[in-house]
């Protein structure tokens, strides 16, 4: 086999190409119930019958007392929560990249819930508003859009919301949210 020729200045050389990968995801019954209640406007969690803890997503067995949960622990969720972290990011121009402009993404405490939904997007609001304990409420895709893959993965919302805006509510303090901060 020939060498590669190497460019002036060193051994590292760079090769434009593209690159398709076809697969499918196979999802879990849970996950597609749960798909299928954001297609109907609905955020569903998981409440642990043992220790009362509610997973968003729903989830098929509560990793702390590993009690298996299902369609009877379901509980439903308002639409509305409080922001505990967020990111600001500037977008890498590449190939295909069709974000141009900074935004942000915020970990949210969906009320009722125990744990945070992350790498969730906001909306409404300039950048430099944003807030730790701001409260949002989600913004939903048209119904006709949320067709698909609206969290039928099981780890997210899909495309059923758009993303969450500011409620005008007053802050939530920080000592009330404080445990749920990664």
């Amino acid at each position: 086999m020939a060498e590669a020729p190497q460019e002036e200045g060193g051994p590292v050389r760079f090769m434009k190409q593209h690159i398709a990968l076809d697969y499918k995801v196979h999802v879990s019954p849970l996950a597609a119930r749960f798909g299928e209640q954001l297609r109907g406007g609905q955020i569903v969690g998981s409440r642990c019958p043992r220790c009362g803890l509610v997973y968003v997503p729903t989830r098929a067995f509560c990793p702390m007392c590993t009690v298996a949960m299902g369609e009877r622990d379901e509980a439903p969720l308002p639409d509305r929560g409080t922001v505990t972290s967020f990111t600001i990011l500037t977008p890498i121009q590449y190939h295909g990249q069709k974000e141009r402009e900074d935004y942000a993404l915020a970990s949210i405490l969906i009320d009722g819930a125990d744990g945070t939904v992350g790498q969730q997007r906001l909306s409404d609001i300039p950048l430099d508003k944003i807030r730790m304990g701001m409260r949002v409420e989600a913004v939903w895709a048209p119904e006709d859009e949320r067709a698909g893959d609206p969290g039928d993965r099981g780890y997210g919302f899909g495309n059923a919301l758009r993303g969450w805006r500011p409620t005008g509510e007053p802050d939530v303090a920080a000592d009330e949210f404080a445990e749920h901060v990664l």
